[in-house]
């Protein structure tokens, strides 16, 4: 049986397939123009055509964050402070005034001092410098849904339930089955308050009747007890006196304190 000889490893650099693919790659414009393009090359692409010139074609967008600090704002401090701050404002931005030209990190910076791009808190947090492409437009997906959500709010039909609202125009609009008879929520709410602070002050004036009726009622008792003492305990008349002078005393603090409580 005769020897069976691998064949050796195609190198890739010379595999006529790849080098076909990427002969065909580096001769196909972009399809997609820069916001700088020229008017042709944005015709082009308009019609579903390549643009003419390679500087017309869409380039990479780089951003700074929305709260990137200002010029005036980085100039106050000192390069050690600007490297501590937060790694999305590390970006690089490119200098074409310094010899020789180069890409800086835009924070990283002091009169007189720059870094080069990446600075030190750029490697060292990586991918917290940039959003990648795919998670922001995860982002852009899910407020699109909560938009569409919110809309349906106002518009109508979403899952089988209706758009319902009350006629208090700060009050939001709410999603309920064509069944269902409750009321706006936020007005049962207030409702229920104004209800509770009704029942609030009731128990409050309950318990000031209250109050009052039991003061009368042990101002009464002492009477009764000056009463009782003056008829029957064996006093001379002067302390029998006394106590009618007594019980008449504590019945006219009684009339003149509780005058009408019933």
């Amino acid at each position: 049986m005769p020897d069976i000889i691998p064949s050796a490893p195609q190198d890739a650099d010379s595999d006529p397939f790849w080098v076909k693919n990427r002969a065909d790659f580096l001769a196909t414009k972009s399809r997609s123009a820069d916001p700088s393009a020229c008017g042709t090359c944005r015709g082009n692409v308009a019609a579903g055509e390549p643009v003419e010139h390679d500087g017309c074609a869409q380039r990479a967008t780089l951003l700074q964050a929305p709260d990137h600090p200002d010029y005036e704002l980085l100039a106050g401090f000192s390069l050690e402070e600007n490297e501590r701050l937060p790694a999305r404002f590390h970006v690089p931005v490119f200098d074409d005034c310094g010899k020789p030209n180069s890409w800086l990190c835009a924070v990283c910076w002091e009169e007189g001092q720059v870094v080069g791009w990446p600075c030190a808190t750029a490697i060292k947090h990586g991918t917290e410098v940039f959003s990648p492409l795919h998670q922001a437009e995860t982002a852009q997906e899910k407020q699109a849904v909560e938009l569409a959500a919110y809309r349906a709010l106002e518009l109508g039909d979403t899952d089988g339930r209706v758009s319902a609202s009350c006629g208090n125009p700060e009050h939001p609009t709410w999603l309920r089955k064509p069944d269902d008879t409750h009321g706006c929520a936020w007005c049962c709410s207030a409702e229920l308050e104004a209800e509770n602070q009704r029942l609030q002050r009731e128990i409050e004036d309950a318990a000031r009747v209250s109050e009052t009726l039991l003061r009368r009622l042990t101002e009464e008792m002492l009477a009764g007890s000056a009463l009782h003492a003056a008829l029957t305990m064996p006093t001379t008349p002067e302390q029998r006196q006394a106590a009618l002078d007594k019980f008449e005393a504590v019945a006219k603090q009684v009339i003149s304190t509780t005058g009408g409580a019933a």
